[in-house]
């Protein structure tokens, strides 16, 4: 039964939330005129009107600009905040990353565009870039919140490196890494789109980009349901992981 509950939750709570953003499109659409808000139901049903034979591979090639992009920034932001919080300079790498966060995104896309051209590599990057900041930080504070006291303890009864790891470090960084990666994937599902209208021909945001341009409302709303669908199974996922495998350290146990 234990083992049904930690499966069933994560994904009820998902599920519910991306029924709970159906309805609401729904409902707005009734207020609106279709080529304003279309509804769901005539989104969905002209999917063959204005859908491009190529939408899956632009599907694909977008997922894996934003699983790149997110993953380089939670590896490489996880190493810099465990490295900060053991040389003790917390205060500095906040600050530096602050400082990263006010650049506008839209300044890095173009730059990234001018160093490395239209493809892949200006959207990755910025996906990077944005969200690097944001784990970086959430990484020092979750270290900070370790319990000192025990920490104490440990080093006054000499404990070993893996005991302090394993009832110090775990416990705080196991959360936090669940928190970086469903904060993350949010903000990189949004960033991602703006690296492809400003860096690439092809991807979602590329054909978003054009639906937009030519007002085709109902080909906007199916690309940012597509986003908003991924996001949630990404959600789901994570949760789900981390209340089974880190059902001791994680928020979900």
């Amino acid at each position: 039964m234990k083992r049904q509950k930690a499966f069933s939750t994560p994904l009820r709570t998902e599920l519910l939330g991306f029924g709970l953003v159906l309805a609401i499109w729904a409902a707005a659409s009734t207020v609106y005129p279709a080529y304003i808000l279309p509804s769901p139901t005539e989104t969905f049903a002209s999917l063959a009107e204005y859908l491009p034979s190529s939408f899956a591979t632009q599907a694909l090639l977008t997922m894996f600009r934003l699983v790149i992009g997110f993953g380089a920034a939670l590896v490489m932001g996880t190493l810099i905040g465990i490295s900060a919080y053991w040389l003790g300079i917390q205060n500095i790498a906040n600050s530096l990353m602050v400082s990263l966060q006010v650049i506008p995104g839209t300044v890095l896309g173009v730059i990234f565009l001018l160093l490395f051209g239209l493809g892949s590599m200006a959207p990755i990057l910025l996906v990077a870039a944005l969200v690097l900041p944001t784990i970086v930080i959430n990484t020092v504070r979750g270290l900070d919140n370790a319990d000192t006291l025990l920490a104490q303890y440990l080093l006054s009864v000499h404990a070993t490196r893996m005991a302090t790891l394993r009832f110090i470090y775990l416990p705080a960084l196991v959360p936090t890494l669940q928190a970086n990666i469903s904060l993350g994937i949010s903000l990189a599902s949004k960033i991602v789109v703006l690296g492809e209208f400003i860096g690439a021909q092809d991807g979602i945001g590329y054909l978003l980009n054009r639906a937009q341009i030519t007002l085709n409302m109902r080909e906007v709303f199916f690309y940012l349901f597509v986003l908003l669908a991924f996001s949630l199974v990404a959600q789901a996922a994570n949760t789900l992981v981390f209340a089974t495998i880190f059902k001791k350290y994680s928020f979900t146990g």
